[in-house]
């Protein structure tokens, strides 16, 4: 066998294996982000996205063509943790609260995936449907910042408690929760106060 010859098998053998890198890559890549549109109903509350202020979610599950949209980013993370929802989950995102100036109005053209973003919880804001938020970040610097100027800790995806999501307590509501109960006592509530069905 000719060296010219040789050293194309070669070159075939050693491109074979990144080639069929590459392609293993490309079908396990999760699906982009789809764009929010006029019909676009939260999974929880039944009610049109536009009409909530606040962080939003969507997660692509398997065997559907649209996503499930969620109204906030707690509702995202219930959708996760609850054991009656799908579980073949391609991809999960939810809108960067640091590419807008307010932290209620957030551009929902711009999404993290979920599991990259770093998230502010319990802070003093709340989120769209007037319950505790998550406030998720793809800077970990404007997270920061957020957090020095509302409260609360920064964490990621996977530190975020079921507790923390399923029952939140608003910092007003741990300050009543620790008064004596003729002052007022706690007015907790957890995750389904507003959106039926859910625990």
């Amino acid at each position: 066998m000719n060296t010219s010859l040789r050293a194309t098998l070669l070159a075939a053998c050693l491109l074979l294996p990144l080639s069929a890198c590459q392609q293993q890559k490309a079908e396990t890549a999760p699906p982009p982000p789809v764009a929010i549109t006029a019909d676009a109903i939260g999974h929880y509350c039944g009610m049109n996205l536009a009409d909530h202020p606040g962080p939003k979610g969507q997660i692509l599950v398997g065997g559907r063509d649209r996503p499930v949209w969620l109204s906030s980013v707690r509702d995202t993370f219930a959708f996760t943790m609850l054991p009656e929802e799908e579980k073949d989950v391609r991809a999960i995102y939810v809108t960067d609260v640091g590419q807008a100036p307010d932290p209620r109005k957030p551009d929902l053209t711009v999404w993290i995936e979920a599991r990259k973003a770093w998230y502010v919880v319990g802070s003093r804001q709340r989120g769209g449907m007037g319950e505790a938020e998550p406030f998720p970040f793809g800077d970990e610097a404007a997270a920061r910042r957020f957090a020095a100027d509302n409260g609360g800790v920064i964490k990621r995806f996977a530190e975020v408690t079921e507790d923390e999501i399923l029952h939140p307590t608003l910092p007003s509501e741990q300050t009543a929760a620790d008064e004596p109960a003729e002052q007022g006592g706690n007015h907790g509530g957890g995750h389904g106060a507003g959106h039926g069905g859910t625990p």
